[in-house]
This record gives structure tokens, C-alpha cells and sequence, in this order.
């Protein structure tokens, strides 16, 4: 490959990089998805982008956590609890919440037992495995008009203080 094509083709990766963060619509949700098994991946994250939502994976923690270090816009996250690698969902909700504390998290895992402890969190619930997309995607809705709720009804105060 000459250096002339292999310049071509980093400018295409951030054109195509650039086009695809400029589709995201003012009030369309993005959701990370992070999820170790290709096919539940491509399931879930399918019915989430039929749902209008833009949907970005991730199969590890380490992929996860990349995309809230450049800068990509996360409006919800979406993790399995058992992922290869040094971190799993739980630690990796962690590390995300210290760059978003109110970011929404929806927890997956075929482990019950841990689920129930991940229930009491603010801004969180559970899938069990096994799940279907459908309630995927009811989970995700619920999250998110939650998180609408709450910034519709801070709003208000926000704007009288700055009044007074």
C-alpha cells in the first residue's frame, strides 16, 4: 500500500468517523452496549436501533470505557456483568458513573444472585438471562423517561435560581 492510499483511507475512517456521530438526531438516546457474545450483541443491539436509539458496542469493559474517554456521546449504558477482561460490568458501571453520576445503567447476567444486589442502585435495573429484546428495550425506555423526569423537573428550579 502506497503512503498516498494509506492517507486516503485514515481520512475516510474520519470522515465516515464524523458522519457517523453528525446522524445522530437532537433527541435521539445513545445507548453503549457492551456484550461479550457476538449474537446476543447484534440482537439486542438491533431491536435497540429499530427502537430509534443509536447503539454503540462494545465487547470488554476496556472497549467501554474508550468511548466515554474520547468523548463519545453516552446517554445510557447497557451492560452484560460477566465480561472478559481485568473488569467486568460492575466495575465498569463504576468507572462510568465516576465520568456520569446519574448515567442510567441497565445490568444483564445470567447470575441472578448479583442482580439482586445491583437493584437497589439509583438510575438502574436488571435484565436475567435469558432476555428478550423486547424487554431490552422496555428496560431502556423506562431508564431513559426516568432520567427525562428528573431533568424536567430540576430544570425549573435551576432556572428560578438563576432568576433570583
Amino acid at each position: 500500500m502506497t503512503q498516498k492510499s494509506s492517507k486516503r483511507k485514515a481520512a475516510d475512517r474520519k470522515i465516515n468517523s464524523q458522519n457517523a456521530e453528525a446522524r445522530v438526531e437532537p433527541r435521539q438516546n445513545c445507548v453503549l452496549l457492551v456484550e461479550d457474545e457476538p449474537l446476543i450483541a447484534e440482537i439486542i443491539g438491533e431491536a435497540l436501533t429499530e427502537s430509534g436509539h443509536l447503539v454503540h458496542l462494545a465487547a470488554n469493559a476496556e472497549e467501554a470505557m474508550a468511548h466515554f474517554s474520547n468523548g463519545t456521546r453516552v446517554d445510557l449504558l447497557f451492560t452484560d456483568i460477566n465480561l472478559p477482561g481485568g473488569l467486568d460490568g460492575v466495575g465498569l458501571a463504576e468507572q462510568a458513573r465516576g465520568v456520569n453520576p446519574t448515567l442510567p445503567i441497565v445490568f444483564a447476567s445470567g447470575r441472578w444472585w448479583r442482580l439482586e444486589e445491583l437493584q437497589k442502585l439509583p438510575n438502574a435495573t436488571t435484565l436475567r438471562k435469558p432476555y428478550s429484546p423486547a424487554r431490552a428495550c422496555e428496560a431502556v425506555e423506562t431508564l431513559l423517561a426516568e432520567r427525562a423526569l428528573d431533568t424536567d423537573e430540576t430544570e425549573p428550579a435551576q432556572e428560578a435560581a438563576l432568576a433570583l
